[in-house]
């Protein structure tokens, strides 16, 4: 009876990125990275930590600046360590930010899974408002209690609120969901945002004089 020939083993396919990795600043170490949420990174090969911990630290650099770059930063460290909360949390929001809106829901909806935190909602919110599901930006925001986020998790909500408001038609309700004791702050990492939308929705609710005089109270945040 004739053998049968015996099968080649299949080769182990190797996992490649599907994007070229963004270029990492030479100054950046990876000790920038801080260490109470370094912690989350020791599962990973020690040049696998030290790779995501860099692109983490570009994210953050270049999250104001260049919004793109630090999406590209992010899916880099998602790709690498897509099964850490804090990555697929920051990958998630670079997303929000460059309006990269559904990779970023699915990595904001990842790390939700992973690590339950009620500050991923907002960024979530602000994704559902983006495409095109207003009611359901809504419903997150009622379904979590304001002082279980931190200010800038609040801050957050409201803009998405100001924004689903604003989609379905309702642009005073807007204004109002904006009007907060942080409209009057400048230096905050989330200020510039928050005194945008504002006048947005100004100028959304027909309140052109309003929203000039809201410019020159705070012309940084408008250059």
């Amino acid at each position: 009876m004739a053998r049968k020939p015996m099968r080649a083993k299949p080769e182990r396919v190797r996992r490649f990125s599907p994007f070229q990795e963004p270029e990492i600043p030479v100054e950046i170490t990876g000790e920038e990275f801080p260490r109470k949420e370094a912690f989350q990174l020791q599962s990973l090969a020690k040049e696998n930590a030290e790779r995501v911990a860099k692109h983490l630290v570009a994210l953050s650099q270049f999250l104001e600046t260049d919004p793109e770059r630090a999406f590209l930063h992010g899916q880099a460290a998602a790709f690498r360590a897509g099964r850490i909360a804090i990555v697929r949390e920051r990958a998630g929001i670079a997303g929000v930010e460059s309006g990269h809106y559904e990779i970023a829901q699915k990595d904001l909806r990842a790390a939700s899974r992973i690590s339950g935190s009620v500050e991923i909602l907002p960024y979530i919110a602000r994704c559902e408002v983006a495409l095109g599901n207003p009611r359901k930006t809504l419903e997150i925001a009622g379904s979590v209690e304001a002082k279980k986020l931190s200010v800038a998790g609040q801050v957050m909500m409201r803009i998405a609120s100001a924004q689903a408001r604003i989609a379905l038609g309702e642009p005073g309700a807007a204004v109002l969901t904006l009007q907060c004791s942080e409209l009057n702050e400048k230096d905050q990492p989330w200020s510039k945002q928050l005194h945008q939308r504002y006048r947005d929705a100004l100028l959304a609710a027909s309140r052109e004089a309003d929203a000039k005089e809201f410019e020159k109270k705070f012309p940084s945040s408008f250059q």
